[in-house]
């Protein structure tokens, strides 16, 4: 209507009506749209009627504004049911992952325990890092691991190590008996990969970044099993990033012996090697991936994990705590390398004083 008044009579702005009709699809609901197409044809009715002349551009602009009205309603429409399906599907796939990693409780039986996960994948909350928590019959047994690929695309290879961990670290006494289980089951996965659907008249299509092929299919992993006291731990090490100590305000490198990744079973000369590791009195353990380590900054220089926790300790002048250490990391991190480029994972373990 501004428009219209201000500019000479040859000059007619009516259709720019459609314009705020488009614009409401994102914003309103169906009737909301349908409300506002309505409102633009009574405002350009009514405009004309002020000027006292309906001529055929009006009639035109009219025809121009219910067309785009009952189009955006469709639209409007399709737009709903696709975010409705979006959300179903988001809260299916987040009931499925949080199933697959549990949230790290601050207290398992004499153990104090703080984590962080964050996915390289923005839109979902695991990836190929993994980690799982149970007290057994043997003390409280942890994996802490990667597997090959990285993202959503790894969740079914996370999915058969939690999976076969839980069940064997109930079953079996020794560590070596659970990486057993879990090494059968992904050359299970190996021997029999999943066939994706498809038809007669459609090839199949190979397998997206980041899910590893049949023949690849591994993870490192730590295997930890603690005493029923907290006061000491077994390691079994299957090719993954080295465990730190933080004791007396002094960082450390736990030694252990490592050994070829799981489902690499059948490439062992032997049965791998345990490590025992005695745990004082406010001593912290620190389980962590590589996307930790490889985490670079804008100028790609990679994180200094041990550097960084060896720093906070030292200016630290309270004992540290398993929250406070991983609070601390997280956050360094993140300032460090915004944007990653792999799935991280850090977990702390702390016998608890009482």
């Amino acid at each position: 209507m501004t428009l219209d008044e201000v500019t000479p009579p040859q000059y007619f702005f009516g259709p720019l009506l459609s314009a705020s009709v488009v614009l409401a699809i994102f914003t309103y609901p169906p009737l909301g749209v349908a409300a506002t197409g309505v409102a633009g044809c009574v405002l350009l009715v009514v405009s004309e009627q002020l000027e006292d002349y309906i001529g055929p551009l009006t009639v035109v602009a009219l025809i121009v504004l219910g067309s785009v009205t009952l189009l955006s309603v469709v639209l409007c429409v399709v737009r709903q049911r696709a975010e409705s399906r979006f959300r179903h599907v988001q809260a299916v796939a987040e009931a499925v992952q949080l199933a697959l990693l549990r949230p790290l409780p601050a207290r398992i039986g004499p153990l104090r325990a703080a984590g962080f996960y964050r996915a390289a994948d923005d839109e979902a909350l695991i990836g190929g890092d993994l980690y799982s928590v149970r007290p057994t019959p043997f003390g409280i047994r942890v994996i802490v691991g990667d597997v090959k690929g990285k993202g959503i695309g790894a969740t079914q290879t996370v999915a058969t190590v939690i999976s076969t961990f839980q069940e064997a670290a109930q079953l079996h006494p020794a560590l070596s008996q659970v990486a057993d289980r879990i090494d059968v089951a992904l050359q299970l996965d190996r021997d029999n990969p999943p066939m994706d659907p498809f038809s007669h008249t459609q090839p199949v299509t190979p397998p997206p970044d980041g899910v590893a092929l049949a023949d690849e299919l591994f993870a490192t992993a730590v295997l930890l099993e603690f005493s029923p006291d907290a006061r000491a731990v077994r390691i079994l090490d299957r090719g993954h990033q080295p465990l730190l100590v933080i004791r007396h305000h002094t960082m450390s490198v736990v030694e252990t012996e490592p050994s070829l990744p799981l489902g690499m079973a059948d490439l062992l000369p032997g049965p791998p090697d345990t490590t025992e590791l005695a745990l004082e009195p406010g001593d912290i353990l620190i389980a962590y991936s590589d996307g930790v380590t490889e985490a670079r900054s804008r100028t790609g220089v990679f994180y200094p994990l041990r550097e960084r926790l060896q720093a906070y300790c030292a200016a630290s002048d309270q004992p540290v705590s398993p929250t406070g250490l991983i609070t601390f990391l997280e956050t360094d991190l993140v300032r460090w390398a915004p944007t990653l480029c792999d799935d991280a994972i850090a977990i702390a373990f702390q016998p608890a004083t009482a």
